[in-house]
């Protein structure tokens, strides 16, 4: 707890303001991502190996569950893990493994946790008899998947089978999905119109931006300072920038760090490779680009989001992304200047057939927010 001070106003980001505290409760992740003066936690994964038993399946969901309420997360990522051919003509360092339905694993998830899922879809690789329309709509009714992350074909040298993300905005839109994009700020070392993009994709509907692995602040403070000047000149509130990071503690995850096109500066890549733990290097240097991030975009008015992921199974890098997390958690608040605390509650949204495992469960995390004297201190102007 970072303030108990008597007579504080205790809010809960969660919920509605005009409730008393007894009756509290937890908010979707989606109202979360749509509320443009809230912070957003997340955590990232991966679905089970496509063919695998559902019961496999399911027990999956059940882990990945249990290590998480160890953590003040608002919801989930689950990737969708594609072959990525025409990316670079670099060898894959890890070997593609063909992963089942994401939007099935989320599912599992929800009923494990009682927590919403953030799914990534790319639209650009969409196969199969069942057109991207039906899909969309299957997918939001039978497996109650409502957040969706969009994301175009790795190569505009590759012709996809999938549609245009125009399209893909508008079908999704027409099944009362809401959706976010993608930003990579390694694009804009390049053409310099990564802010155009995430303008352009507001306007396609987008609510919210996630970034690729961030191990380069540089790019990363371009394009949200500038993203933030055009929405000024537009008149427009910017959406939600959710950054990601990933711990990295040997020369193998690096090299996948570079084959998914992560900048990763040489003097960075030095000091973590060479350290004596290189895991907790790389951890302290992520939270130093955090603490930058937002001291030198602080007049952009963007409100920013954590997601941290591993990109391997590393038995180090993994273990390392609980204690990322809660250091970024606490780096994100803090620079918001409002004291907060974090508290367990009884999880009510899980379905009656999960009724002898909830009983089981203590409750999860979540964050309660302390308005304070200065509540707006360390806000975006």
């Amino acid at each position: 707890t970072f303030d108990n001070s008597k007579k504080k106003t205790v809010i809960d980001f969660q919920t509605d303001r005009s409730k008393s505290p007894s009756s509290r409760r937890m908010s979707s992740l989606r109202d979360a991502l749509l509320d443009v003066n809230r912070p957003v936690f997340l955590f990232g994964t991966v679905p089970a190996m496509e063919g695998a038993p559902l019961d496999k399946v399911r027990e999956q969901a059940h882990k990945f569950a249990a290590k998480m309420r160890e953590l003040a997360t608002d919801g989930y990522i689950v990737y969708d893990i594609q072959e990525e051919k025409g990316r670079t003509t670099d060898p894959r360092p890890f070997p593609f493994r063909r992963m089942g339905d994401p939007c099935e694993f989320a599912a599992l998830l929800k009923s494990a946790s009682g927590k919403d899922s953030i799914v990534y879809k790319c639209v650009a690789e969409h196969v199969g008899e069942e057109s991207f329309q039906d899909w969309s709509a299957r997918t939001a009714k039978v497996n109650g998947v409502t957040l969706l992350n969009l994301v175009g074909g790795a190569s505009s040298a590759v012709t996809y089978t999938g549609p245009t993300m125009s399209d893909a905005a508008a079908v999704v839109h027409k099944n009362g999905v809401v959706f976010g994009g993608v930003t990579i700020a390694e694009r804009h070392l390049k053409k310099k119109n990564e802010h155009l993009l995430l303008g352009a994709k507001a306007e396609m509907g987008s609510k919210w931006f996630i970034t690729q692995a961030v191990y380069n602040a540089d790019p990363m403070i371009e394009v949200i300072n500038e993203y933030g000047t055009l929405c000024k000149s537009e008149k427009k509130i910017p959406k939600k920038i959710i950054l990601t990071f990933a711990p990295c503690g040997r020369e193998k995850t690096m090299k996948f760090l570079h084959w998914l096109g992560v900048s990763v500066p040489v003097a960075t890549e030095k000091a973590i490779l060479e350290a004596e733990n290189p895991v907790a290097t790389s951890v302290n240097m992520l939270c130093d680009m955090l603490t930058r991030i937002l001291k030198e975009t602080a007049g952009s008015n963007v409100t920013f989001g954590i997601n941290i992921e591993h990109v391997s199974i590393f038995k180090e890098e993994v273990a390392s992304t609980f204690d990322l997390f809660r250091r970024m958690q606490n780096i994100v608040m803090d620079n918001r200047g409002i004291a907060y605390a974090v508290r367990y509650s009884p999880l009510l949204s899980l379905n009656n057939s999960k009724k002898k495992e909830k009983k089981q469960q203590t409750g999860l995390a979540f964050i309660y927010i302390a308005f304070v004297v200065g509540i707006f201190f360390g806000r975006k102007n």
